[in-house]
């Protein structure tokens, strides 16, 4: 921080972003990265990993609620669920409003990450104590590699893909999340922003549309993220992502039936990204 403005420093961002600070209110290192989470003026508390923001309290509901709840609403009745990543629990949180899950698997590399967020942002970590919970702290690609088990969905809750987090964007990746689904599962990452990251989201869609027997696209607008035109990506063994099995029947303050019909990248954009 320097006069109570905090730069982020993220590698994978042509900008940088500054942000009015009322506070520090923890600060640590972990075995994996750096953890920090500060009292935002406008965006109130925040969550940094290695210098950037990975959601703040204002916006974090939009990301983890597009990020969740469009697959979970393609699925008729979703069972079992892996998250890969998410500490914080937001995407947690989304996932243990369906009473159709019975079983949920969270695979966070750090523990830390959990345990901080368990303290200092309860509005996300609302379900750690879910009986329905399975935590494991291990690396997600390992996981996925060795899992013996399969998903109805599979939701990958990552930071940006570099550093440890560069393996879960790989093919291989996808291709043993392909194993671990069941014949009608899906599969949703956050993807990046298409006005900073256009390659690498036209990157992973081939990746998908190899794999999956449909691969496709939604976005929402972010306030947090640098490039702002966030991007998410699907993949599906038979189901149509785009038609929403059941109607919205959760809380939710962002995600709804017509904003679910109305994600997705219209047919004309998408076919100009993935001839780029």
């Amino acid at each position: 921080m320097q006069d109570l403005v905090f730069f982020e420093r993220d590698p994978f961002s042509p900008i940088r972003y500054a942000y009015e600070v009322k506070g520090q209110l923890h600060r640590e290192q972990s075995q994996f990265q750096e953890i920090l989470v500060l009292d935002l003026a406008h965006f109130g508390r925040a969550l940094v990993l290695d210098g950037v923001v990975q959601l703040t309290e204002r916006d974090e509901y939009i990301y983890h609620e597009m990020l969740t709840q469009v697959a979970l609403h393609s699925h008729p009745s979703p069972e079992s669920v892996l998250i890969v990543g998410g500490g914080d629990g937001g995407s947690l949180r989304e996932v243990a409003k369906h009473e159709t899950v019975t079983s949920i698997d969270l695979v966070e590399l750090d523990p830390k990450v959990v345990e901080v967020c368990r303290r200092f942002l309860p509005t996300l970590a609302t379900s750690f104590d879910d009986p329905r919970l399975s935590t494991s702290h291990t690396d997600g690609a390992q996981f996925l590699k060795q899992a013996d088990q399969q998903y109805d969905l599979i939701i990958v809750d990552c930071t940006d893909p570099v550093g440890p987090a560069q393996a879960l964007s790989t093919r291989e990746f996808f291709a043993d999340s392909v194993s671990c689904l069941k014949p009608d599962g899906m599969f949703v990452a956050q993807t990046e922003s298409l006005h900073f990251h256009r390659h690498f989201v036209a990157e992973v869609q081939r990746y998908l549309s190899q794999l999956f027997p449909i691969a496709d696209l939604y976005t929402a607008a972010l306030a947090t993220y640098a490039g702002n035109w966030w991007t998410f990506s699907v993949g599906s063994k038979s189901r149509d992502p785009r038609t929403q099995a059941r109607m919205c029947q959760v809380p939710a303050r962002y995600y709804s039936d017509d904003v679910h019909a109305q994600s997705f990248l219209p047919g004309s954009l998408y076919r100009k990204l993935m001839q780029e």
